[in-house]
Parts: C-alpha cells; structure tokens; sequence
C-alpha cells in the first residue's frame, strides 16, 4: 500500500471518528432535551392535576371527577404512546448508526488489499500441511514402537518355551538313568547270590544219598526279573 493511500484512509478513519463523535454528541442532546421536555410536561400535568383536583373539589360533582379521571386515562395514553414513538426512534437511529459503522469496517477491510487475504491463506495451508506431516510422523514411530514390543514379547515367550522343553528333557533323563541303574544292581545281586535246592531233592537225599550216576537235579528255572519301567506312567509327555 502506498503513502497516499494510508493517508488517505488515516484521514477517512479520522473522518469516520469525528462523525461518530458528532453522532454520539447530538444523540446526548436530543436525549437530554427530552428529558427536560418530559420533566417539563410532568410539571405541566402536574400543574394542570393540582388545578383540576382544586376545581373538582370546587364543583364537587360526580360528573367532574368522571371527566377527571378520563382526562387522566387520556393524558397517560398519549404519554406513553410519546414514549414508544421517542424509544423507536432511538432504536432506529441507533441501527443505522451500526450499519454505516458495519459499512465503513467493511469498506477498510476491502482496502487491506487481496495480497494479505492471500498470503494468510498461504501460511494457513503450510501451517495444515506441516500439522499433517507431524500426525503422520508420530503414527508412524507408535507403529514402529508397537512392532518392536510384540517382537520383544514373541523372542522372549520363545526362550521361556525352550528352556521349559529342556528343563524337561533333563528331568526326564535323570529319571531313567537312575532307573537303568537300579535295575542293573538288582540283576547282578540276583546272580551273586547262590542257587537253592528244592525240598523234595533236600529229602530225597537225606533218605537215597547222592550217588554219581544220578545228577543233581536243579530246581525250575526262576523267571527272569522283569526290568523296571525307564518311565514313570503318570509323567506326561512332551510332545515335541
């Protein structure tokens, strides 16, 4: 905008300013010589009431005091029809007193020039897109955030489940060395220790004797000892 043209709008505001300063000042006028002019008709009334009461105490009639009273009636209704003449021209004047003033905002409003209008909406379009830009960063790094947890929580069930299924290989391991060992004592007590002789060979010698043309009958055959179970039954297996 060039010198002339603020000067210019400088002198239109200071113009518009003194209008409404002039505006403001005779509405101040007008309101205060309506109320001297309204203060000056209640004395009037008040007079002229003073002056009809003394005259109607005068006549002291019926008919008197009914007409008093009508002119009474008559005279407050012009008074407020007066009134709401005197508010409505208040309330027009000051409407029309917003509009130029409405007009007069709008008019410098237009002057600022389309240039600003559009540099604001410039800087309102970078300022949406780069609000954009950083809703879009953040969505992205809770992404990566929530990524980096489930894989943190799917490695670390995976460690929790290999060191279970080896902590119950091991167990399971143990239990069957120990058993294979035991087993394997007993078979060897078995065999250390000597065969006995059947009751009925023990008597047949004691009445016969031993001779060498007939053998030592051994006794039958024990079963052999069924080896322990490697497992314990109730253990659950793994399936792997």
């Amino acid at each position: 905008m060039s010198r002339a043209e603020r000067k210019a709008r400088r002198q239109e505001e200071r113009e518009a300013e003194q209008r409404q300063k002039e505006e403001e000042q005779r509405l101040r006028e007008e309101e205060k010589a309506r109320e001297l002019a309204e203060r000056a008709a209640a004395k009037e009334r008040e007079a002229a009431e003073r002056a009809e009461r003394k005259a109607a105490k005068e006549r002291r009639g019926r008919r008197a005091r009914r007409e008093e009273k009508q002119a009474r009636r008559e005279e407050e209704r012009l008074a407020k029809e007066r009134q709401k003449d005197e508010e409505r021209r208040l309330r027009e004047e000051e409407k029309a007193r917003e509009l130029a003033e409405r007009a007069e905002r709008k008019a410098a409003k237009r002057r600022g020039g389309r240039r600003a209008r559009r540099e604001e909406r410039k800087a309102l379009r970078v300022e949406e897109r780069l609000a954009k830009e950083r809703q879009k960063d953040e969505e992205r790094l809770r992404r990566e955030e929530e990524k980096d947890r489930e894989l943190a929580e799917r490695a670390a069930a995976k460690e929790r489940e290999a060191a279970e299924r080896a902590e119950r290989k091991a167990a399971r391991g143990g239990r069957r060395r120990r058993a294979k060992k035991s087993a394997r004592a007993e078979s060897e007590r078995r065999q250390n220790e000597p065969q006995s002789l059947d009751h009925d060979v023990v008597a047949r010698i004691r009445q016969y004797g031993m001779t060498a043309s007939e053998p030592d009958q051994p006794r039958d055959a024990e079963p052999a000892p069924q080896p322990p179970l490697t497992t314990d039954p109730n253990e659950p297996r793994d399936v792997e």
